[in-house]
């Protein structure tokens, strides 16, 4: 009854803000919070807030994943300084709860320095820029962790030139001392797109590349646990054609390709190889985005992915599918409801032909990003 109730009331909010004007940005536009490097505001220290309301109700029925309603907010109060044009520093809290919880689910020290090298050369440490998910595809990155998971903590390095965009990071989940009883965690990506053709074109044909390791491991603890290493390799082709003087501002076709290979000590999925295939096609209008695609998967496992594109069954151990078939369709729209805040939402939908089940999830976020000059103050 919660669920029936959450979901009707989601889409009742949907149908009465959709007429308004939206801002469609990329599908994980509600997890945008890091700010963009400020060279002006040298000397300046600012108090910055940042803030993630949500409702997310997964209907997942059948053997793949859990039906899920995820309701609550991460906030994050900071002090942001920037002792000279090339630096900038912070440092604040980040508090995750989710509603109906006496405590908080998880209350996280952040603090992070930002060196702009050059004006393609971006360095952070310590809190990471995890600004839409780094552009991870959904079977590789379940964009959930935004909300489910701490915030990314080690260092990351960002490249971007007119054809190219860069970030490849560390993020250090579980650090260990000599003799811990369990093991240091960590995941190491590059995402990158690489525009082929002239970037003052109406057409744009990129070439994306993902790579995602996660490890867990480490060579002073004491845990008798094995050793994994997986690895997610994809890449393709992007075609997106702007139009002009109607009401789409554009049209895309993507094409990815996937790749798996589990080199862990002990084996502990079923498949230690597995590949898979996902084109998809996309409208952008004003107000919203619109996505098709067809996922055909073979043996295919990705440890931080979205659990419906598995082979490998996450609610029931011990199910797969040999092959994964799912026709996915996607809506996202978001309108700025005020300078900083933003509400938006997504409906997606998953069929899979071979059994004829079909999952859906709805969403509401209500995402605040606002910054209060506090004072100048010189660096010595």
């Amino acid at each position: 009854m919660a669920r029936l109730f959450t979901q009707v009331f989601i889409i009742l909010l949907w149908l009465l803000t959709s007429q308004y004007s939206l801002l469609a940005q990329d599908f994980n536009t509600p997890f945008l919070h890091y700010k963009e490097f400020q060279k002006a505001d040298s000397n300046k220290l600012f108090l910055r807030f940042e803030n993630l309301n949500f409702v997310k109700n997964n209907e997942y029925s059948g053997t793949f994943a859990n039906g899920t309603t995820w309701i609550g907010y991460s906030a994050t109060p900071k002090l942001v300084y920037y002792p000279s044009s090339k630096i900038r520093i912070e440092a604040g809290v980040r508090f995750q709860q989710y509603s109906g919880r006496t405590n908080f689910n998880e209350t996280q020290a952040i603090f992070s320095v930002n060196y702009q090298a050059s004006s393609k050369v971006n360095l952070i440490l310590g809190g990471l820029n995890q600004n839409n998910n780094h552009m991870l595809s959904e079977p590789m990155f379940e964009p959930e962790k935004f909300f489910t998971d701490k915030a990314e903590s080690g260092i990351q390095l960002l490249y971007h030139t007119k054809r190219l965009k860069l970030d490849t990071w560390i993020n250090w989940e579980q650090f260990i001392l000599k003799g811990d009883p369990f093991q240091e965690k960590f995941t190491f990506g590059i995402s990158s797109s690489y525009q082929l053709n002239n970037t003052s074109s109406q057409n744009r044909l990129s070439i994306p590349i993902q790579i995602l390791f996660t490890h867990r491991g480490g060579e002073i603890d004491s845990s008798d646990e094995s050793v994994q290493t997986i690895g997610n390799f994809s890449s393709g082709l992007d075609f997106l054609r702007k139009v002009e003087n109607s009401r789409f501002t554009s049209w895309y076709i993507r094409a990815l390709a996937y790749y798996v290979s589990d080199n862990s000590s002990v084996r502990e999925f079923l498949f230690n190889k597995g590949h898979a295939f996902y084109p998809q096609i996309g409208i952008n209008t004003k107000h919203s985005q619109f996505r098709l695609g067809y996922w055909y998967a073979y043996h295919f496992i990705a440890s931080r992915g979205s659990e419906l594109f598995q082979s490998i069954s996450y609610s029931k151990p011990g199910s797969y599918q040999n092959r994964r078939e799912l026709v996915t369709f996607k809506y996202f729209y978001e309108r700025k409801i005020s300078k900083g805040i933003h509400l938006g939402g997504k409906i997606d939908l998953y069929y899979n032909p071979v059994n004829s089940n079909a999952n859906y999830a709805t969403a509401i976020y209500l995402r605040i990003n606002g910054d209060f000059f506090l004072k100048k103050i010189s660096w010595n």
